[in-house]
C-alpha cells in the first residue's frame, strides 16, 4: 500500500478503493491497482447508452403503463439498416443523430432495441 501511494495512483481513491486492491492482491490478480484504476475511469459510451435509453423510453412510452396493451408475441418490423446506422452514430457518440434514425423508421420502438446488437 505504501507504494501506491508514493507513486501517487491511488491519491483520489477511497477507502473502498484500497480495499479493491487488497482483496485482488490477496486473490493474485496482477497489477492489482491498474485493474482498479481502470474500473474508476469515466465510461463515455454508457454515458451515451443512457442517453439513448432515455430517448427511446421517452418516445415510445416504454416502461409506462398503457391502457391498450399489445400482445406479447407481437414483434413490430424492424429496419435493420436503421439499427446499423442507429448503433454506429452511438459508437461515434452521436446521440442525436440515432435518435433522428431510429425516429424516422416505421416502428421506432422496435428499431431501437435492434440496434442494441450492433453496439460496440
Amino acid at each position: 500500500m505504501i507504494g501506491l501511494r508514493r507513486n501517487r495512483i491511488g491519491r483520489d481513491w477511497t477507502a473502498a478503493d484500497f480495499d479493491s486492491v487488497e482483496v485482488l492482491i490477496a486473490a493474485g490478480i496482477r497489477r492489482p491497482a491498474a485493474r482498479v484504476t481502470q474500473a474508476r475511469s469515466p465510461r463515455p459510451f454508457r454515458r451515451a447508452m443512457r442517453a439513448v435509453l432515455r430517448s427511446v423510453r421517452s418516445h415510445t412510452g416504454l416502461h409506462r403503463p398503457t391502457t391498450d396493451q399489445e400482445p406479447s408475441n407481437c414483434a413490430g418490423p424492424v429496419d435493420w439498416d436503421a439499427a446499423r446506422r442507429a448503433a454506429e452514430a452511438v459508437n461515434r457518440s452521436d446521440v442525436d443523430e440515432a435518435d433522428r434514425i431510429v425516429d424516422a423508421t416505421a416502428d421506432p420502438r422496435h428499431t431501437a432495441f435492434a440496434a442494441f446488437r450492433f453496439i460496440d
